[in-house]
């Protein structure tokens, strides 16, 4: 992982950029310019063939190469950047001497060449033409050569420059990039400040994103989302403690007053087993209460089901109203089911739930009457619903039966008799399997159920 400044690598890679376009740029202006002058040589030296070639063919005896030679010698300047050689067996129409190279030039074909020369550090551009032969006269080998010294003297200035100019570019592109990065990083420094100054303990601040850019606005956002999700399980976890303090405190208390009085007076041996078994009902309840809680923050902390298995709802719900027989008999209540399908779900923490779900319609049905559990199915979704005859159920406290705790006395008396996590419970295994839970009252007819989303159906 890349660890430094943002605006530092920034600016690095603006330069190694640019660096590598110029490299590219001044490699192919270098060429093009040799090119150029290659050309340019080659066309002084087919002007000079244009105008010699004529004179040399016209003369046929050695007699005008007196002239001819004199002519040639007026044409080659003193610095000899251009020199003339005539190549042939006779040497009444030879002129120059042997090659500066030492090598046969005789045999060369027509064409344009290059010749190095010992006491030059560029090399000699030359043209061979061929003069046929006139009269007398032989055929000729005629040779005209140009220093290219000037020209690449052209071509190393000019490269010389392309290399200073294109350093120069390259630093000051850095440079203006590393401020441009500096600059255009400015609005997340704020942010980053804007962070920092968030107050500890307020647990409701936020960023502003109000004035931010496109690119930061997402950050931002996530930002926000993180603190406000911290400040729900913050929110979650003081509920959690106060719901248990809340409901440990009253068998705490019991438990301390009874065995205050017991200790203050004499009691005989049945009276301290009766106490010892009120107080074991008490610490049953506080023990209960404690595992349902730990079970209710496993599961809001993002827990998910993971001991599935191939299941009929249908069978899996006789075998938990049969588990409750004893209770549903006490009431003279019966049970229908209705519905079937076979789902990938969690067995154990469906009969927890359906048996939560019984649990709280026995609790409040009229006696007598019958319990039905809906079994439906929606696609990926499988819907699971306990309904009872009994007394209706405002709105008002309807959704919230599913909180921790939560007892509406005027909607379900007798409530104080129990801890109050049957319906929390449910809602959690619903989540647990990516489901939702539902309630409404209708018609004398209360029904409290759950959804769960079918692993094997995914």
């Amino acid at each position: 992982m890349m660890k430094g400044s943002i605006s530092k690598r920034l600016a690095l890679m603006f330069a190694l950029s640019v660096m590598l376009i110029t490299a590219i740029s001044a490699t192919l202006l270098r060429c093009s310019l040799k090119t150029s002058l290659e050309e340019q040589m080659q066309n002084e030296l087919i002007l000079r063939h244009s105008v010699l070639d004529p004179v040399l063919a016209k003369y046929d005896s050695p007699a005008f190469w007196i002239g001819l030679r004199e002519k040639l010698d007026g044409l080659t300047p003193t610095d000899e950047r251009v020199r003339y050689w005539v190549l042939v067996d006779n040497p009444a129409y030879s002129y120059g001497g042997g090659m500066p190279d030492g090598q046969d030039w005789s045999k060369r074909p027509d064409g344009f060449f290059s010749m190095a020369i010992p006491e030059r550090d560029r090399p000699m551009v030359l043209q061979v033409k061929t003069i046929p032969a006139m009269g007398n006269r032989p055929e000729l080998r005629f040779i005209v050569g140009l220093d290219s010294t000037p020209f690449m003297k052209t071509l190393d200035h000019f490269t010389k420059t392309l290399i200073l100019t294109s350093a120069l570019g390259v630093v000051l592109v850095a440079l203006l990039g590393y401020w441009i990065a500096r600059f255009g990083l400015g609005p997340v420094r704020r942010l980053s400040r804007q962070a920092n100054s968030l107050p500890p303990g307020d647990s409701k601040q936020r960023l502003d994103t109000e004035a931010l850019p496109d690119e930061l606005q997402e950050l931002a956002v996530s930002f926000n989302g993180a603190l406000a999700r911290q400040e729900a399980a913050w929110c979650q976890l003081e509920g959690f403690n106060a719901n248990v303090a809340h409901e440990l405190r009253t068998p705490l208390t019991n438990l301390i007053g009874q065995t205050q009085v017991a200790l203050a007076h004499g009691r005989d041996v049945a009276e301290l087993q009766d106490l010892l078994q009120s107080n074991l009902e008490e610490l049953e309840r506080m023990g209960t209460i404690v595992n349902d809680m730990l079970f209710l923050a496993g599961a809001e902390s993002g827990q998910r089901a993971t001991e599935l298995s191939d299941v009929s709802l249908y069978e899996e719900a006789s075998k938990t109203v049969e588990y409750l027989e004893p209770v549903l008999l006490d009431k003279h209540l019966n049970v229908t089911i209705e519905g079937d399908m076979c789902v990938r779900i969690d067995r154990r923490l469906f009969h927890r739930s359906l048996a939560n779900l019984l649990h709280n319609a026995a609790r409040y049905a009229v006696p007598g009457s019958t319990i039905t559990v809906n079994l439906v199915s929606h696609g990926m979704q499988v819907e699971v619903s306990v309904s009872n005859a009994g007394e209706p159920i405002d709105d008002v406290h309807l959704q919230r039966l599913f909180e921790r705790f939560y007892r509406a006395d005027v909607a379900r008396a007798r409530s104080d008799a129990h801890h109050g996590l049957g319906l929390s419970i449910v809602r959690a295994i619903a989540s647990m399997h990516g489901g939702r839970v539902f309630a409404h009252s209708k018609d004398g007819f209360n029904t409290f159920g759950f959804s769960l989303i079918s692993q094997a159906a995914r």
